[in-house]
């Protein structure tokens, strides 16, 4: 694909000295040309680094377990968007545990902090749709403008679900301020109709069963530990495949 986009790279040697010259190389590049060059980086290239900031991880809930208790709540006319990264993973390993098909899903894949506008268009355009995007603490704060035109929008089929564990962890558990913002007093200072933040399995499916019309645009923050299995797979549906499934279930 880079040579297609005609970008010049080179693949990051794993010999320390070699990677040097690499990246001076590089560099020179970039300032005689002033075009972008790409450093191509193979998994297994770097070490485990251990993130040194701790993250408050004392929760009842895992991601998981939130990911699989809203399923849990699922009636099977609703429709999920759902973040990038492990959040997307676990919503499709948890359908393939449950039997359940993958077309009623949408995986936001590598665009982060789309997820909530990305199911707002699909509310605005499916008002006798119910659409629920599980979102991460990281995504909202990247985006978040996007709660202040799901409030002025106001859509009363549209349910979004945070899960806060503080943490960007699909990317390496760097720490986010999402344990120390009130998302609930900004999503109804944004117009949110509704909005709760539970922290246990009988307070979300509660408060998940209880949203109703008039409740929405409703906002659920989920606080939940930092965490996922080692063996956490990825989803065996590729990207564009799933987004034609899930298109032709909306249109179904």
């Amino acid at each position: 694909m880079l040579e297609t986009l005609l970008i010049p790279y080179c693949i990051l040697s794993q010999d320390e000295q070699q990677a040097s010259i690499q990246m001076d190389q590089a560099i020179n590049e970039m300032n005689r040309t002033g075009i972008p060059y790409a450093i191509v980086v193979k998994k297994g290239t770097f070490g485990k680094y251990a993130i040194q900031a701790t993250i408050a991880s004392d929760y009842e809930l895992s991601r998981e377990r939130a990911v699989q208790l809203i399923v849990e709540q699922l009636k099977g006319d609703e429709v999920i968007v759902s973040t990038t990264g492990k959040t997307s993973r676990e919503l499709f390993e948890c359908r393939a545990a449950m039997g359940h098909p993958h077309h009623s899903d949408f995986l936001t894949v590598g665009s982060m902090g789309h997820a909530s506008q990305i199911a707002l268009g699909i509310a605005l355009s499916k008002p006798g749709k119910k659409v629920i995007c599980v979102d991460g603490d990281g995504a909202v704060l990247m985006h978040m403008g996007g709660l202040a035109i799901i409030g002025s929008m106001a859509p009363d089929n549209y349910i979004h679900i945070v899960i806060n564990n503080a943490a960007h962890e699909s990317v390496g558990g760097q720490p986010t301020v999402g344990a120390e913002i009130d998302l609930v007093s900004i999503a109804k200072a944004n117009g949110y109709a509704s909005a709760n933040s539970v922290s246990s399995a009988n307070a979300l499916s509660e408060t998940l069963a209880a949203v109703s019309k008039q409740m929405c645009p409703a906002l659920i923050e989920v606080k939940v530990r930092i965490g996922s299995r080692g063996d956490l797979g990825r989803p065996t549906i590729k990207p564009i495949d799933n987004k034609k499934d899930f298109m032709n279930n909306l249109e179904a």
